[in-house]
């Protein structure tokens, strides 16, 4: 499960003493060297040098009192250009700040209005439009599987599923779609975790991948203990659909990023469509938590990572649309059957 890419943020708190401030740095860094699964990926003999004057001068900086621990961390963090690994805080009146190298295209500032939101619907009376904008819950399984059945009822053969703005949540959420989609069997790069007491104990206290926990048990001394790679193998194909097409955009991140590709591998009868790339943030997933001891914000940190790096990321580039959208950004995206939706629906008539 790739859980929801969030940003570093920082709400108003108690004045920290320098000690606490150093207190919460320390605990971060010592947390991610210990159990971060991309660690390795990113602090290599080329790179260590920059790494180490990075850390040391953060740290000189909270030692000095010329920044607080938590805003240390998170340029931390930044350095790794890892977009799961963050720190975080749920409070009201929050002041955001980002340190990684890699942003967001901005459509707000592109678009009158982007603000992707739930939708089924005919587009003509061939072609069918689900919006799906999150992997989060919103929309949740009850919605998913009545847009499944508004399709069919529409008995129209193409089914656009537009991923704009859909930055992850759980996989889960997508698994109805893919079985309208899928029409070939495929392996799938697996994935590896860190093998850490931290991470186990995270893993077991969740209760997710007990098959982990017990490769983890019989190879105590393993740095890294393997999902394998999978092979994705569906019962039956559903003949619903003659021809589909995802649309996606540079949102499109973490669990959005896992549809594309997995729908890419498993279904011939589906097209990607799109002007950007996604952003990139599935390498490394699978995150754990701890909150900082004085700060009290909440660092998250991937456990996993993608068997087969650099030569299966995702991260780098993101994922290629099959087809470049040569069209102008939409004026708006909310729940309408905007200009690259009708674009993309005439492709499929042809």
């Amino acid at each position: 499960m790739c859980l929801l890419m969030g940003l570093m943020a920082m709400a108003q708190s108690p004045e920290l003493t320098v000690e606490q401030n150093l207190e919460d740095y320390d605990c971060a860094v010592k947390y991610i060297e210990d159990n971060y699964s991309g660690f390795s990926f990113w602090v290599t003999d080329s790179t260590r040098s920059d790494y180490e004057v990075t850390k040391s001068r953060l740290r000189g900086e909270v030692e000095r009192g010329e920044r607080p621990g938590w805003d240390a961390v998170a340029a931390y963090t930044g350095w790794f250009n890892d977009l799961h690994l963050y720190l975080s805080v749920h409070y009201n009146g929050l002041n955001q700040h980002s340190y990684h190298q890699r942003h967001m295209t901005s459509y707000a500032s592109l678009m009158e209005e982007y603000e992707p939101k739930p939708v089924a619907i005919k587009v003509t009376d061939k072609t069918f439009l689900v919006r799906f904008p999150s992997c989060g819950g919103d929309p949740d399984m009850k919605w998913i599987k009545k847009s499944i059945k508004q399709y069919k009822k529409s008995h129209c053969k193409n089914l656009i599923i537009d991923l704009r703005g859909n930055t992850g949540g759980n996989d889960g959420f997508f698994d109805p779609y893919f079985q309208l989609l899928y029409d070939r069997e495929a392996i799938l790069p697996g994935i590896e975790f860190r093998n850490t007491p931290q991470n186990m104990d995270f893993l077991r206290k969740k209760g997710w991948f007990p098959n982990i926990l017990k490769m983890a048990d019989d190879n105590p001394e393993a740095d890294y203990v393997s999902y394998g790679n999978g092979l994705i193998k569906s019962k039956k194909i559903d003949r619903s659909v003659a021809k589909a097409a995802l649309i996606i955009d540079n949102h499109v991140a973490s669990s959005g990023e896992s549809i594309v590709r997995l729908v890419k591998c498993c279904s011939a009868r589906t097209t990607v469509y799109g002007k950007d790339n996604t952003l990139g943030a599935l390498d490394f997933a699978n995150l754990s938590s701890i909150v900082l001891p004085h700060c009290q914000l909440s660092l998250h940190v991937p456990m996993s990572r993608t068997i087969g790096l650099p030569e299966n990321s995702i991260d780098k580039n993101g994922i290629a649309p099959d087809v470049r959208i040569d069209l102008p950004l939409p004026a708006r995206l909310t729940d309408n059957v905007d200009e690259w939706v009708i674009w993309v629906a005439e492709q499929l008539e042809k």
